[in-house]
């Protein structure tokens, strides 16, 4: 079997397994097109998603925050392979429910040159199905424990996180998807450059 098609086919196993196990989520599906929504800038200026690909081909990369040590190892990594994935005509965006005045952290903290982008409002995360509410045990343990407020971070009091996920679109239409809950468990930045190739 050719290795490109085993890794993806991999892929395709390791997220299917994950959504039984998980968040009660329902997550854009491969073919459909891209929704209308909006996002904000560091800046706190709002551009529509449709604007941020209409250059060209993108690679959006949902994340939790510059809080969460998995979401900066992996935009680290991202980061790495920025110039072989515009070799292969993509951009890669970033997408976090972090507020505007809080984006540079992630840039900061990964060491990254990778753009991100403020849903603080949820609005993408909802049209792409991803979001979920932390609940208030949950919550309360971030808080008190890890001393990660998630207000603070958002700016909003919806408790709401995107379940990390990567979204490939091309021609405005979803072209491949990968979405774990489970958190600590990303899409390596190999698996992304041979998805890619592919595409």
């Amino acid at each position: 079997m050719n290795s490109r098609v085993l890794i993806i086919f991999l892929i395709s196993i390791q997220y299917l397994t994950a959504q039984n196990t998980m968040y009660d989520i329902c997550p854009l599906k491969v073919g459909s097109e891209l929704p209308k929504a909006s996002l904000q800038d560091a800046s706190n200026q709002t551009i529509a998603l449709a604007e941020l690909i209409d250059s060209m081909p993108t690679v959006l990369v949902f994340y939790r925050g510059a809080w969460c040590g998995y979401c900066i190892q992996h935009l680290a990594e991202l980061n790495g392979i920025r110039s072989e994935v515009k070799e292969l005509g993509y951009q890669l965006v970033g997408i976090t429910v972090d507020q505007p005045a809080k984006l540079e952290v992630s840039n900061q903290k990964a060491e990254s040159e990778m753009p991100v982008y403020s849903d603080s409002d949820l609005d993408v995360m909802q049209a792409f199905g991803l979001d979920w509410r932390v609940s208030d045990e949950t919550n309360t343990k971030y808080k008190n424990e890890y001393k990660i407020d998630l207000e603070a971070w958002s700016g909003a009091d919806h408790h709401n996180l995107p379940v990390p996920a990567i979204y490939i679109i091309k021609g405005n239409a979803v072209m491949f998807n990968y979405v774990n809950p489970k958190y600590s468990t990303r899409m390596s930045s190999e698996s992304l450059l041979a998805i890619l190739s592919t595409l």
